[in-house]
């Protein structure tokens, strides 16, 4: 098996230390397995906290990247109810379903306005309550936002605009993500995009930035999510994240190879291109977009999945088949998204299951042009 589908989700990493038998006890219960689970919860969110550059007190364990983007968009809608101006939503058209569903949501129940469209087009308010939502990567072509130079310029605009950033695909993956962690007002990150189990993530709400619940009940996470902390699953994000974070410049290396060698199809498979927002720009090496005109993505993905090899067409989150493609939005060519496949690298992927999966490529993108007879 080839698995290169990481951006949708990752092997979670084996951490034999790590038995569930040590945290099945509810982290509120008084009892010595109930303080330990809650030890080992602390333990787990002062090492994430670390990574992020934030107090352990910001951080609010969620069920996974959607909840935590719910969560900042409606939980950030939701706290200025009572406002008298109703806050302004800024995103890109390409973001992650799971950022313009809220927001289309808010604006819909009129909680909000918003404006979805590529950062040229926005207007941002000097005054009242604004949040900006960014990408740290963009989850099918690996683009990297610039988070810093835009929040600088964001803030000197509206000195009160929230900057929110979907960081689930560079969360422990960008050699620059301390300057992202530092200017991000309002971060998200998921576990199963970081070799940690699904089921998990997380939320970094700087101090000062309010946010109301989604969630009613028990008040945990400082009455910002009720309910059961997932006690295993935030231990072992901990620990993947840990590892990553630790091995990221060997990592980013390893991965970039992988990537920039079956980028190297573009001088072999004729007509192929990357796809990118900016081809000049330094993109993740964890996600590359390529596509090959002549073929179709979902047939090319089938046909690839029969040989052992797996990736996507894309993000696996799309709310409706019929929405149109992320390159779509950013305006490519149909030949170019009808043929899009998507690769998700990880440290776990090796030389040698790059080099057969070219070669697959190679043999099914020949097979399907043939049969379509593209020339």
């Amino acid at each position: 098996m080839i698995y290169l589908d990481n951006a949708a989700t990752t092997q979670p990493l084996y951490a034999a230390a790590l038995g569930d038998e040590a945290f099945f006890a509810n982290p509120s219960s008084p009892h010595a397995l109930g303080i330990a689970a809650e030890r080992a919860m602390a333990k787990a969110r002062q090492t994430i906290a670390d990574i992020l550059l934030c107090k352990p007190k910001e951080i609010i364990f969620t069920s996974g990247g959607t909840e935590s983007n719910n969560l900042a968009i409606i939980g950030y809608v939701s706290a200025l109810r009572k406002a008298n101006t109703p806050p302004v939503i800024f995103a890109e058209p390409w973001a992650h379903p799971s950022v313009l569903a809220p927001l289309h949501h808010a604006v819909e129940r009129k909680s909000a306005s918003g404006c979805v469209g590529p950062r040229s087009g926005w207007d941002i308010p000097v005054s009242g309550p604004v949040m900006v939502c960014l990408s740290h990567v963009n989850h099918e072509t690996g683009d990297l936002t610039d988070i810093a130079a835009i929040t600088r310029e964001l803030k000197s605009l509206n000195p009160d605009a929230v900057i929110f950033v979907d960081g689930a695909q560079g969360f422990c993956k960008d050699l620059n993500a301390a300057e992202v962690y530092k200017h991000a007002d309002v971060y998200s990150f998921s576990g199963h995009k970081c070799h940690a189990p699904a089921g998990v993530g997380g939320l970094v709400v700087r101090g000062g930035i309010k946010l109301a619940p989604l969630l009613y009940g028990g008040g945990q996470e400082n009455a910002m999510r009720s309910g059961t902390e997932n006690v295993a699953g935030i231990v072992r994000t901990a620990y993947a994240a840990q590892q990553l974070h630790d091995d990221l410049p060997v990592n980013y290396i390893h991965v970039k190879n992988l990537r920039d060698s079956l980028a190297g199809l573009v001088s072999v498979i004729p007509n192929a291109t990357v796809n990118t927002l900016n081809q000049n720009a330094n993109n993740s090496p964890y996600i590359l977009n390529l596509s090959f005109p002549g073929t179709k993505g979902e047939v090319l993905v089938h046909m690839l999945s029969e040989k052992g090899i797996y990736m996507s067409t894309g993000t696996a989150c799309k709310s409706r088949k019929n929405d149109k493609s992320t390159l779509m939005l950013m305006g490519f060519p149909n030949e170019i998204t009808e043929s899009a496949v998507r690769f998700g690298f990880s440290h776990l992927n090796t030389a040698e299951e790059i080099e057969r999966t070219k070669e697959a490529l190679i043999a099914c993108v020949n097979q399907l042009r043939k049969i379509r007879g593209y020339r």
